[in-house]
């Protein structure tokens, strides 16, 4: 089991690393405007790739959540996955393998089945073109009550070159089962991502904060996954290391 930790992309992206490369054991990379975004990476490409040789760190590769990926709009959709490929081709560069792409929903007006088809039309176009670069696609489930385990699961079976990246905070949310996802879909789990919350709002909280039940939740994800974990707190960094050293007391105790 590796821990990692994503940068602030509206932070100096050379500062950000050097964090997270002191404390953890990869980045989460968080390629999004205004400071990580792939135009301002390549400027830094050189640079970016020496810290991460220098120290020694992995990278696991995030593009932008809010990419619409399922808009109604078909050109809009197109420029999305337009996007992405940029995404794609810089992660190459940095050495990323593996690759998050985010869940994606049209507004209410269109169905759960309108929504699906267009998701995976892009998912789909999404998975050629990465692998173009070397890259694997993961897909993390959104926040919304469309982001069930029945969904998920729909669209894991119709591409089976797409893996999936559990976000724990996200299927919690709702009222879902965290363990019925691991337990489902645990031989396509490539990434996941750790926070807390109440089970209503995605608050990105230190684990043992909200009302996930942690231990249920490790003591069914060590019995099928030892790869890439990423701490997904948003809170000053002090907290950050506490809820690490938490989690590996927890992962090491369960």
């Amino acid at each position: 089991m590796k821990i990692g930790y994503p940068n602030n992309p509206r932070k100096d992206i050379i500062e950000e690393i050097k964090w997270i490369a002191e404390h953890f054991d990869f980045i989460d990379f968080f390629m999004e405007p205004d400071k990580a975004y792939y135009d301002v990476i390549n400027l830094k490409i050189k640079k970016i790739r020496e810290i991460i040789e220098d120290y020694g760190i992995g990278i696991v590769g995030h593009t932008p959540y809010y990419l619409p990926f399922a808009s109604p709009i078909k050109s809009i959709r197109e420029a999305s996955i337009e996007e992405a490929e940029k995404c794609f081709q810089t992660f190459e560069k940095l050495g990323a393998e593996y690759v998050t792409i985010h869940a994606s929903w049209p507004p209410s007006l269109f169905n759960a089945k309108e929504g699906l088809e267009m998701q995976m039309e892009s998912l789909a176009s999404l998975i050629d073109k990465a692998e173009k670069y070397g890259i694997k696609l993961m897909y993390e489930s959104g926040i919304g009550e469309l982001d069930n385990y029945t969904n998920v699961a729909k669209i894991l079976q119709a591409l089976p070159k797409l893996y999936f990246h559990l976000d724990v905070g996200h299927v919690s949310l709702y009222g879902r089962d965290a363990c019925k996802f691991i337990r489902k879909l645990h031989t396509k789990i490539k990434h996941v991502h750790l926070h807390d919350n109440f089970g209503k709002d995605d608050l990105h909280l230190p684990i043992g904060i909200g009302k996930i039940k942690w231990e249920e939740v490790i003591k069914e994800l060590k019995k099928y996954y030892d790869g890439t974990i990423t701490l997904e707190i948003f809170a000053p960094k002090e907290y950050v290391l506490l809820a690490k050293k938490k989690f590996e007391e927890l992962w090491k105790k369960l």
